[in-house]
């Protein structure tokens, strides 16, 4: 049985620049929590990173995705309306992965 809950992380109008440090912002934190995810992964299991790569590499492009996403709104004298809700779903867990499981912390 599993629990699934909604959170309203960001809701508002923001100008181009408001509206860039939000983002960049969350995407840079996101960024820099693979980057020492893949560090740890590598330094204390020798394990798998895979994940954390493949999301750095997803992250990127939303980054890139969104700086044009801002410089069009910039160009143009539009305002960036932002509504954000994440999802988070509790779920039983078996024991024996919970304390050597990383992939139960990532928050991608």
């Amino acid at each position: 049985m599993s629990q699934k809950h909604k959170v309203k992380l960001i809701e508002g109008s923001f100008s181009p620049q408001g509206a860039a440090e939000v983002l960049f912002s969350i995407i840079g934190d996101k960024i820099r929590f693979h980057n020492v995810e893949i560090l740890s992964i590598k330094e204390r299991f020798n394990g798998d990173t895979q994940h954390s790569e493949k999301r750095l590499k997803e992250l990127k492009a939303a980054k890139k995705q969104v700086a044009q996403l801002i410089l069009e709104a910039r160009d143009k004298g539009y305002q960036v309306d932002i509504h954000s809700t994440i999802e988070i779903e509790l779920t039983k867990q078996f024991a024996e992965h919970r304390a050597s499981d990383t992939a139960t912390t990532d928050i991608s």
